[in-house]
């Protein structure tokens, strides 16, 4: 069955990998940066052309590697059938068109004529086939794939995908980079995009099939290999970087001083506040559901993300399509609701909560999920709650999710950008902490992946019994040296995506056209 894709082991800018769905950040992560404001004066950097940083040691395999900054090459290297926009739509790349069967289980796929990789070999439906395989076994991708039965490339060129049920959103999660096939295991694979690497530098493609170069348009990319996050400073500051990816709400992070612009670049990545169902404050529903009017969003994005987040009372970004507005701003800020929610369920005057001590547990080893924590507990505080936050390090924090330990916790997911909300109400599933697996939402899920226009019933269900309380979404940002890049419209783990020359997924999808 399929994995929705808990929380990530390693932060990186893509849906779906590892499985424990309460863990970010940890040793192995790529350097993060994070800007302060400064009166210095500018710095005069070394290069007049636009330049990029990466980590050797973590290669630029798309299907392994977790380094952020790496990433920021992919979207110039490789292609995939879709990418993500900033708007959660797929846009086709590679793919012609579409069609889909009758009862959602098949998809047919028609790429590009004269489409080739980098070398001048043809890219065939068998290249993505084998791709679309290997993603299946990758870490990175393989829990966004699950529901994938088979994948063939059939005779006539095109591309055939059964799945295990219906999914009428599959072509949001097929933004998997598409490798010459004897190249998947390389650090360094054959993609179809803009440009190739050559050494130590990224030159422009002359077998690429598209034909502008609006976000970046050199000739020639330094490619410059960097070893630390003093390297990756430095090296935007004074040397040949023009370009930074990064969450800038990571741990390790960085101050720049360099003259910069900055875009902010959308995730799947949500915070939300679990419950115990089983004991204590959020035993009762009433309650439970009353903590989403307690959380000033706004106040928490600006204050605690540096404006790097964006408010969400549903568990889907509000950038995206299945966020219905009118259901959010029934569960928006309103503490009275709450104070009045306390009062209404008498627990005040009964002996069991009178000196209850809510326990509010988050993983200590993110510092900026801490400060949202305790910014929610004073919250549901100054309503009337006796809440304390309980940092605690990885492994306490998981052992005391799995054993109910709690009355609240904060967690990060990095849900897929169909918003797959199924893990957390499968029994068993990877987010079912605090007995909220439930077979009716369960289904409901899996109606959403049918038909989208069940996702409202699917929130309005989760919201109305407070099974979780959404906060935001993480943003992460795109620092570039001024003036070096004058229009990006940052996709889903596609950096460069420009919104203005894109294809609709309309002009792909030829499902119900006529003959």
């Amino acid at each position: 069955m399929k994995k929705l894709i808990a929380l990530c082991l390693l932060l990186v800018l893509l849906c779906g990998c590892g499985r424990e769905p309460i863990e970010t950040l940890s040793a192995l992560d790529p350097p993060e940066v994070i800007t302060e404001p400064t009166t210095a004066s500018p710095v005069v950097k070394e290069n007049d052309g636009f330049g990029l940083t990466y980590l050797p040691e973590h290669g630029l395999n798309p299907m392994t590697c977790t380094a952020t900054i790496n990433r920021a090459t992919f979207s110039l290297l490789y292609e995939s059938l879709f990418v993500v926009s900033n708007q959660f739509r797929a846009v086709p790349v590679l793919c012609e068109s579409f069609k889909v069967s009758d009862d959602g289980m098949t998809y047919r796929f028609t790429l590009l004529e004269n489409l080739r990789f980098s070398d001048g070999t043809p890219l065939t439906a068998e290249d993505v086939k084998n791709s679309i395989n290997a993603a299946r076994q990758s870490e990175i991708y393989k829990a966004r794939l699950e529901n994938i039965s088979y994948v063939r490339s059939e005779d006539d060129g095109t591309l055939t995908i059964g799945l295990i049920q219906p999914y009428e959103n599959l072509c949001l999660v097929l933004d998997i980079p598409i490798l010459r096939t004897d190249s998947l295991e390389s650090p360094y694979p054959i993609g179809s995009g803009p440009y190739v690497k050559a050494g130590e530098k990224l030159l422009k493609n002359a077998y690429w099939h598209g034909t502008s170069y609006s976000v970046v348009d050199e000739e020639e990319i330094p490619l410059t290999m960097v070893f630390s996050t003093n390297d990756i400073r430095d090296h935007f500051e004074f040397g040949t970087a023009d370009l930074v990816y990064c969450d800038p709400n990571s741990p390790a992070s960085v101050s720049y001083r360099c003259d910069y612009e900055v875009w902010e670049a959308p995730t799947t990545i949500l915070h939300y506040i679990g419950f115990n169902l089983g004991s204590g404050y959020f035993a009762r529903e009433d309650l439970r559901k009353a903590v989403t009017h307690t959380v000033d969003r706004d106040s928490l994005r600006n204050t605690v993300y540096g404006g790097f987040a964006q408010a969400s009372v549903l568990p889907c970004s509000p950038s995206s399509d299945l966020y219905d507005r009118q259901l959010a701003g029934e569960y928006g800020y309103a503490p009275s609701k709450m104070r009045a929610a306390i009062n209404n369920s008498g627990i005040m005057n009964i002996s069991e909560y009178i000196y209850h001590v809510g326990n509010f547990i988050v993983n200590a080893e993110d510092p900026k999920r801490v400060e949202a924590a305790n910014f929610i507990a004073e919250c549901l505080n100054d309503c009337g709650l006796n809440i304390v936050v309980k940092p605690l390090d990885r492994k306490s924090y998981k052992k005391a999710l799995e054993e109910g330990e709690y009355d609240l916790y904060l967690a990060e997911v990095r849900l897929t950008p169909n918003f797959d909300l199924y893990e957390f109400f499968a029994e068993y599933g990877d987010l079912a902490f605090g007995h909220i697996d439930d077979a009716g939402l369960k289904t409901l899920c899996n109606e959403a992946l049918k038909n989208s226009g069940s996702y409202v019933e699917l929130c309005s269900q989760i919201m109305a019994r407070g099974m979780i309380c959404p906060v935001v979404f993480k943003s992460c940002a795109v620092y570039v040296t001024r003036g070096m890049i004058t229009t990006l419209t940052p996709g889903v783990d596609f950096l460069f995506h420009n919104s203005a020359t894109a294809r609709t997924l309309a002009e792909a999808d030829k499902t119900y056209e006529t003959p």
